[in-house]
């Protein structure tokens, strides 16, 4: 048996080692840092949240890379406040589209209108492609059309793609890629097509309306 004194100290060494842990976030270390994240994120409570969420702005991105992610799988819900504000404030689009994947994991409804936001709002295409994604992830049917208003917007080929795999992710349904010989006219009408039949079969899949039509995709 251990006795009152023992456990005094155990109590003692115990409590320098989670001090030591959170110590380490500022060490000039990376891997120390490193470290350290992973140990006071394992609490994922309010005081971990605000012992990391400093670290998102850090000079070293891979620092902040490891606490945007870090704060993504953390349950309180302060976690999701701080990924939010690095949508609106980081300069970084890497940054930016860490904390998109990180939002994507997240279950509160703020998440998925910040990833919203993300899709129609950043100016980098590399981060409104990564939004596309993460609403795949962590949408529902009913955000088939704000991804569809978006890809009539968009200006970047590739994030169009990124909105259109979204969609067909959320219905269930498989849309034809636009054609190698495709003028640009065509492939805007073929696009419009997929947007108008994407809203139509995302109504229908939310009506739960049975329709032969739906089971068909635009040529």
């Amino acid at each position: 048996m251990i006795g009152v004194i023992g456990l005094a100290v155990l109590a003692v060494v115990l409590a320098a080692g989670c001090s030591d842990k959170s110590g380490n976030l500022s060490s000039s270390d990376p891997k120390e840092r490193s470290q350290a994240i992973r140990a006071v994120a394992s609490a994922a409570d309010d005081k971990a949240v605000e012992q990391i969420a400093p670290l998102v702005r850090h000079e070293d991105p891979q620092t902040a890379l490891e606490a945007v992610a870090a704060l993504g799988r953390m349950a309180s819900p302060r976690a999701c406040e701080t990924l939010r504000q690095v949508m609106t404030t980081e300069t970084r689009p890497a940054i930016r589209q860490a904390a998109v994947t990180s939002l994507a994991q997240r279950t509160e409804p703020e998440a998925v209108e910040a990833i919203r936001e993300a899709l129609v709002r950043d100016p980098v295409p590399e981060v409104r492609g990564d939004a596309a994604v993460a609403l795949a992830r962590a949408g529902t049917i009913n955000d088939v059309p704000a991804l569809a208003a978006a890809a009539g917007r968009e200006t970047d080929p590739k994030v169009t793609r990124y909105q259109v795999l979204a969609m067909e992710h959320l219905i269930g349904v498989r849309f034809p890629p636009p054609g190698p010989k495709m003028t640009p006219e065509q492939r805007r009408e073929q696009l419009q097509r997929i947007r108008t039949t994407a809203m139509r079969l995302a109504e229908a899949r939310k009506n739960n309306v049975p329709s032969g039509s739906c089971k068909h995709t635009p040529q």
